[in-house]
Parts: structure tokens; C-alpha cells; sequence
């Protein structure tokens, strides 16, 4: 498959396994095994991105030192991943300082010690894995929630740094503000420069699309009607001549207006393509839709990010491998998994 580090990632998500779920040892052991390494090289993928909750690799709540236990059992995920010539894009998913769920719980570009003390974790990370005959690359943080680009630039600059010190030949991803936004990754070119670096972003705009019927998307609770693509957001005027909470009236502004379809998509990816076109290297490593949404909608959204994402030379991570309401490996009900969504897999190879 060549150097890993010089590629263009694609493959899928491992979430639920080793971050949103229970973290026990049940459930780490069982959910996924060495043999979906294989099957996911099998259908030509070439990478996955591995979710780990900081709860989970270092003690002490997650604020340190790296769990030995847990170490070794990272390192035999990564063997596996090796193994089947596959890279591995490491992502702390949450940790005690940040979490994407939890706007509230900001603290890295709002307190100096504990940003200090999230970079010695990364640090201890680095070491251990320095020496480690696979190949890795490290996503710093998964979905930054700061809404001042430059509150996360500052907290992103400073990791980049002292991880380039621990391991300069390391890849390092660092992913844009405003939960990854594709709309802030100009603001983060501009801030955070360097070698080995590549530029993150998620997408699921719209929003309106991608997450509607989700339980967890307060902000979109509020507007109740199913939404095609492509088409337009129907009814978004007259929702916004009701009384109605302002995130929700900002999206439906945002959001609203002309149809969606693939120009629109395009459109939106604007700073990726032309950060593309400067020679950066791209990587989306998040996007779906929720699988409440007509099932046309959903292969017709993929099909149209897919297709872009090879237009502009950006790598991707699909979300998600297995279960987790985006999953091509479904639950099925009493923790067991459903049939292989086959169509979405086909439209996710079409990518490759």
C-alpha cells in the first residue's frame, strides 16, 4: 500500500468502542475484533480513525499518567490495524477538559494549567508510542466547541508545538473551531503552520439534513418537518415568523433559502477546495446522516459528499463503522448487530 503518511485516508469511524459507550472491558472486547480490520482493508479501504476517550487510556478520570493496562491493549488495536495495511488517525475523543458534548466544559483556552496539563498528557502519549511499528497519526482533539476561532488556534498552536518536540516526524491532525467546522479551517491555516500537519474538519451541514429527527440536536427539536435531499428546507419562513428559540432561528437563516444539492454542498466546502488547491492536506474526519432520515436522502447526501471529497483531494473518515445511529454495521436490538448496509458501503467505495 506504500507510505501510509504520504496517503489519502480513507475508511471508517471506530466510535462506540473505545469512547461513547460503556468503556468496559465487556464491551471493549467484543464490540470490534481483529477480523473487521481485515474485512475493512478487504473492501480497499485504506485507514480508520480510532475514537479513544482520555477516561479510558490514562487513570485518574482521564488527567494522567497512561494506563499500562490499557496501553497494551492499544497497542495490539494498532497491531491489528498494521496488520492489515491499514493507518490508524488516533482521536482523543473527550477528555476531562473538553468534550464535544459539553460546550459548557471548556477549559483549555480558559485555564493555562489545564491546557498544560492536557498537552503532558498528549506528551506522555507520544513517547509511548513513539517506538511503535505502526503507522499512526495523532487528531489532537476531537470537534474543538470554541466559537472564537482564535480561542482554539491558541489552545491548537501550542500542541502542535509540543508535539512536534516530542515526535517531529509524527503526523499531526488538528481539527478546526466550531465543532470542526468547514467554515472556520481558513482561520486555523492561517494560525497554525508547519511540517507533518494536516487540516480537519467534519460535515453535516445541513444540519437541517443530516440530523434531523435526532434526539440529542436540541437546537433542532423545535422544527418538525422531514427534510428531502436534495431540496429545499420547507416551511423555514414560516417557522421564522414564529416564536421560536434564536439557535434554532439561526440555523433556519443559515440553513434555509435556496435548495440544497450538490452546487450548494460545493459551495459550503469552498475553504476546503481552495485550501486543496494550496497544496494543505485535507481530512474530513467526520460525516453522515442520521438513520432516522429517509433512506434516499441519506444515499443521495453521501453520494454527493463522497463525490466532492474525491473532487477536492480530501481524505475522510465515515461516521460510522458500526452502530452509533450512523453505523453501515446497524444494531439490531438486545446487542446484536444487523445486516451490512451494502448500498451506503458501495457508495462509500465509489470514494476510494
Amino acid at each position: 500500500m506504500g507510505n501510509l503518511d504520504l496517503i489519502r485516508p480513507v475508511g471508517f469511524n471506530l466510535g462506540g468502542w473505545l469512547s461513547q459507550s460503556t468503556l468496559e472491558d465487556k464491551h471493549t472486547k467484543s464490540f470490534i475484533k481483529k477480523g473487521d480490520f481485515k474485512t475493512m482493508a478487504d473492501w480497499g479501504f485504506n485507514s480508520v480513525r480510532l475514537p479513544v476517550d482520555g477516561p479510558w487510556l490514562f487513570e485518574k478520570g482521564g488527567r494522567g499518567p497512561l494506563s499500562k493496562k490499557r496501553l497494551a491493549v492499544l497497542k495490539k488495536i494498532l497491531k491489528w490495524s498494521k496488520e492489515a495495511g491499514l493507518l490508524t488517525i488516533l482521536d482523543l475523543h473527550q477528555v476531562p477538559w473538553h468534550s464535544f458534548a459539553k460546550p459548557e466544559l471548556e477549559n483549555l483556552w480558559k485555564n493555562e494549567e489545564d491546557l498544560n496539563s492536557f498537552c503532558q498528557c498528549w506528551v506522555e502519549l507520544a513517547h509511548a508510542l513513539k517506538r511503535v511499528d505502526a503507522p499512526i497519526w495523532f487528531d489532537v482533539l476531537n470537534e474543538p466547541t470554541a466559537r472564537n476561532s482564535n480561542d482554539w488556534n491558541h489552545v491548537a498552536s501550542k500542541i502542535y508545538r509540543v508535539l512536534r518536540m516530542e515526535d517531529p516526524k509524527r503526523v499531526v491532525m488538528i481539527e478546526s473551531a466550531f465543532w470542526g467546522s468547514a467554515l472556520r479551517l481558513k482561520d486555523l491555516a492561517e494560525a497554525v503552520q508547519g511540517p507533518n500537519l494536516v487540516y480537519s474538519f467534519h460535515f453535516y451541514l445541513p444540519m437541517l439534513v443530516t440530523h434531523q429527527r435526532a434526539p440529542w440536536w436540541m437546537d433542532g427539536k423545535p422544527y418538525r418537518e422531514e427534510v428531502a435531499y436534495p431540496g429545499p428546507i420547507p416551511k423555514a419562513q414560516e417557522y421564522l415568523a414564529q416564536d421560536i428559540p434564536a439557535a434554532t432561528r439561526e440555523i433556519l437563516v443559515s440553513e434555509g433559502g435556496r435548495p440544497w444539492d450538490k452546487e450548494r454542498l460545493r459551495e459550503t466546502l469552498q475553504q476546503v477546495a481552495q485550501l486543496s488547491k494550496e497544496g494543505n492536506r485535507l481530512y474530513c474526519g467526520e460525516f453522515g446522516v442520521y438513520e432516522q432520515a429517509a433512506r434516499s436522502t441519506r444515499l443521495n447526501w453521501t453520494r454527493d459528499v463522497i463525490s466532492l471529497f474525491s473532487e477536492m483531494k480530501v481524505g475522510w473518515g465515515y461516521w460510522n463503522y458500526k452502530w452509533l445511529d450512523f453505523g453501515i454495521w446497524p444494531p439490531a436490538g438486545d446487542g446484536k448487530t444487523g445486516p451490512l448496509d451494502e448500498e451506503m458501503l458501495n457508495i462509500l467505495k465509489a470514494g476510494i
